[in-house]
C-alpha cells in the first residue's frame, strides 16, 4: 500500500490528494490486524451443513484448521482488505467526500475499495492498479512436483556415490529426533559436525550430556528464501563449509511410498478449493462493516485448498514417516506453531511421542500462531485439539503469560529455562574492557565522548521512516548514528538514504553484535528484538514507525516512542530526549528495571543446559 494515493473530492469539485498511510494512524492499524484475526478465527466456525469447518475438513482424524488459519494470516491479503475498508471509513468521516479516487491499488485494497462503494453508497473509482489475484495454478502443482523432485534427488546423491564407490550412509534410529530448517543449518566443528542457526546450543547440551542420543533431521529447502532457486528440490545436499552436515534430510526418511495420502488430497485439490468456497456459511462470513470482501475471501481459501492443504499433509505423511524410521520417543523443534511443526506435533501425538517445542525468537501479540481460543483446545469431533507440544520451553515469564492468557495453553506445558541467545550476548558483553569499547566506538566513527545511537531493523522496515532519521541525524552533528544492517539484508539499501554524511556508518550484517551494543549510549528500532535485550543491559530504546511490535514496551514506559514518525522533527526531539533529558533516561530506567524484574528477562545463565535436562528428562519418563 505503499504507492497508494487517495484522492477525496468534494461536491464543489474541491480535491485533497493524500498516500494512503496517511489515512492508517497507529490505532486505526492495530484495530485491523486485531479485527483480521478476529475474522479469520471465525471462520472455523461456519457451518458446512451444520458441521463447522474446523470438524469438516480434516486430513486422517486431524482438522485442517490447523493449517488453514497460517494460510490466511501469511498471505494478509485478509488484512488488506480490513485495513482498507476502515481506511475509507475515516476518509469519509473526516473528509465527507462526494467521490474518491484511488491510484496504484493492490488487488485486495482495490477488492475491498469496490465493495465499501456498494455497502456506503460513495462512488470510488480506480484509476490504475488493481489487477487480478494472483494465480494459484502452479503454487499449487509445486507441492506435488518438489515432492517428486526431492526424492529424486535422494536417488541421484545414492546413484553418485555408488559409482563412487561409496556406501550411503544410513541414518540410525535414536530416542531423540530434532527437527530444523536445513536452510539454516550451519557446518562447523561442533559435537554433531555444525550448529543450527537457531537452537544450537540447546542441541549441543543434549549431545554433550547424553552422547549418541540426537538425531538431527532437516526440513525444508535447502537454501533460505532470499537465494532459493526452483531447482534446489532435483540438487544432491552439499557440505558447507568443507563439513559434511550431520543432519539427514527428512525425504531420506520418508520413502515416496509414504506420501500416497497426501498426494491423493493434492490430486483432488481443485475440487477440495470448489467444497471449501460453496454454502451460505462460507459466503455469509465474508461480510465485514457492511462490505462484502466474498472476492478477496474466495480466492484466499481456494489458496487454502490448492497450495496449503496439499504441503500441509505432505509435511505429516513426511513428519510421521520419519518418527517411524527413527523409532525415537522424543520430537524436539523450534518451528511447533508453524505449518511444519503443527504437522510435526499432530503425527507425534498420533504416536504417543513426546513433543518439545523451544521457543527461538520474540513471541509478537498479534502472531496467530499462538493466539488461540480456549475451545481450540478443546476435542471436536475425531480432532483431538490444537496440537500444541506437550511442553514448550521459553524464554521468560512474558512469553509465559502470552501464551496462558492469548494462546489458552495449560500452565503445566509451559515451562521457563531462559534465552541461550541472551546468555550469549551477556556474558560476550561482560567480557569486554573499557579499551574494548572505546576501540569499538571508534570503529563505529563516534569521537569522544560523542553520543552514540545504533539502528537495529531491516530495511524493509524502515524505508518510510529512514530519510526522517537520517534528516535528524544531519541536523545534530552531536549524534553518532550506527546502522547495524540486518543478517538477512545487504548494508548497501541504506547507501542511497546516507548519502556522504559524516556522523552516520553503515556497520556490516555480520558484524558481532554484541560489540557493537558494547559501545551504543541507546537503541532506536522499530520492531527488532535487540530493543528488548537493551532492556537488559540498561540501554534506552527509541521505537519510531508505530505501529510495531514493540507498542506494548512503550505503552508500559520501558521504551521511548514516536507516534507516526514520519518527520525529521519528531523523531529528532526524540532522540535528544533519550540522549540528554535525564529525568526521561531515569524514569525509562527505572520502568525497564522493573519490568525486567516483573518477568524475569535477565540472563539466566546456563539456558541451554536447562533446557536439555527438560527434554531429557521428559524423554526418559515416557
Amino acid at each position: 500500500m505503499a504507492g497508494t494515493q487517495v484522492t477525496c473530492i468534494s461536491t464543489g469539485g474541491a480535491t485533497r490528494v493524500l498516500p494512503f498511510t496517511a489515512l492508517v494512524t497507529p490505532a486505526l492499524a492495530e484495530r485491523a490486524r486485531d479485527e483480521t484475526n478476529a475474522w479469520i478465527k471465525r471462520l472455523r466456525l461456519v457451518p458446512y451443513d451444520t458441521v463447522p469447518m474446523r470438524e469438516r475438513f480434516r486430513y486422517r482424524d486431524d482438522s485442517l484448521w490447523w493449517f488453514t488459519e497460517l494460510y490466511l494470516q501469511k498471505m494478509r491479503q485478509l488484512d488488506q482488505a480490513v485495513l482498507t475498508v476502515l481506511a475509507l471509513d475515516a476518509a469519509q468521516a473526516e473528509y465527507a467526500p462526494a467521490r474518491i479516487l484511488i491510484d496504484a491499488a493492490g488487488t485486495a485494497t482495490a477488492t475491498a475499495a469496490r465493495a465499501f462503494s456498494a455497502a456506503r453508497g460513495l462512488p470510488i473509482d480506480l484509476s490504475s492498479g488493481g489487477a487480478g489475484p494472483r494465480r494459484l495454478f502452479w503454487p499449487g502443482a509445486q507441492v506435488g512436483v518438489t515432492a517428486a523432485l526431492s526424492r529424486a534427488r535422494r536417488s541421484l546423491k545414492q546413484g553418485v556415490d555408488r559409482a563412487f564407490g561409496a556406501t550411503p550412509a544410513q541414518p540410525e534410529p535414536g530416542p531423540i529426533a530434532a527437527f530444523v530448517h536445513t536452510a539454516f543449518w550451519r557446518g562447523g566443528d561442533g559435537p554433531d559436525g555444525g550448529q543450527e542457526g537457531y537452537i544450537g546450543p540447546v542441541l549441543d547440551a543434549i549431545a554433550q550430556a547424553a552422547p549418541g542420543v540426537l538425531r538431527l533431521v532437516g526440513v525444508g529447502p535447502q537454501r533460505n528464501f532470499t537465494t532459493r532457486r526452483w531447482w534446489d528440490a532435483l540438487t544432491p545436499g552439499m557440505a558447507r563449509d568443507g563439513v559434511a552436515p550431520a543432519i539427514t534430510p527428512i525425504e531420506h526418511l520418508a520413502p515416496w511410498s509414504a506420501l500416497r495420502g497426501s498426494m491423493a488430497l493434492w490430486r483432488e485439490r481443485t475440487a477440495h478449493a470448489d467444497e471449501l468456497v460453496s454454502g451460505e456459511g462460507i459466503r455469509e462470513a465474508a461480510l465485514v462493516h457492511g462490505c462484502d470482501l466474498w472476492p478477496v475471501l474466495e480466492h484466499e481459501l481456494r489458496g487454502v485448498a490448492q497450495v496449503q492443504w496439499p504441503w500441509s499433509a505432505r509435511a505429516m505423511d513426511e513428519a510421521g514417516a520419519a518418527i517411524d524410521t527413527l523409532r525415537c520417543h522424543t520430537v524436539v523443534t523450534y518451528a511447533e506453531a508453524g505449518g511444519w511443526g503443527r504437522a510435526l506435533m499432530l503425527e507425534a501425538r498420533r504416536r504417543g511421542v513426546t513433543s518439545i517445542g523451544l521457543q527461538h525468537g520474540f513471541i509478537y501479540r498479534h502472531w496467530l500462531n499462538y493466539l488461540h481460543e480456549p475451545d481450540e483446545m478443546q476435542p471436536l469431533g475425531a480432532d483431538a485439539g490444537f496440537p500444541a507440544p506437550d511442553r514448550t520451553l521459553l524464554f521468560n515469564g512474558y512469553a509465559e503469560e502470552h501464551l496462558r492468557t492469548a494462546g489458552a495453553f495449560p500452565a503445566d506445558r509451559l515451562a521457563v529455562t531462559g534465552s541461550p541467545g541472551l546468555d550469549s550476548l551477556m556474558t560476550r558483553i561482560a567480557s569486554f574492557t573499557a579499551a574494548d569499547r572505546e576501540a569499538a566506538r571508534e570503529a563505529l566513527g563516534a569521537r569522544a565522548r560523542q553520543p552514540l545511537v545504533v539502528l537495529t531493523t531491516k530495511f524493509s522496515e524502515m524505508r518510510a521512516t529512514l530519510p526522517a532519521l537520517v534528516e535528524a541525524v544531519r541536523r545534530r552533528p552531536d549524534i553518532q548514528l550506527a546502522i547495524k544492517a540486518h543478517p538477512a539484508e545487504n548494508r548497501d539499501v541504506y547507501a542511497s538514504s546516507i548519502g556522504d554524511l559524516a556522523n552516520i556508518t553503515i556497520v556490516a550484517p555480520d558484524a558481532d553484535l554484541a560489540e557493537v551494543l558494547s559501545a551504543a549510549d541507546a537503541i532506536v528500532t522499530r520492531n527488532s528484538t535487540v530493543a528488548i535485550d537493551a532492556l537488559v543491559l540498561g540501554l534506552p530504546a527509541l521505537v519510531i514507525g508505530q505501529p510495531s511490535n514493540l507498542d506494548p514496551f512503550v505503552k508500559e514506559g520501558v521504551m521511548l516512542g514516536v507516534e507516526g514518525a514520519d518527520t525529521s522533527g519528531g523523531i529528532g526531539e526524540a532522540l535528544e530526549r533519550l540522549l540528554y533529558d535525564r529525568e526521561v533516561r531515569e524514569r525509562l530506567s527505572t520502568a525497564a528495571e522493573a519490568f525486567v524484574e516483573r518477568y524475569g528477562l535477565r540472563a539466566m545463565q546456563m539456558a541451554a543446559r536447562r533446557a536439555a535436562v527438560v527434554i531429557l528428562e521428559m524423554g526418559s519418563s515416557r
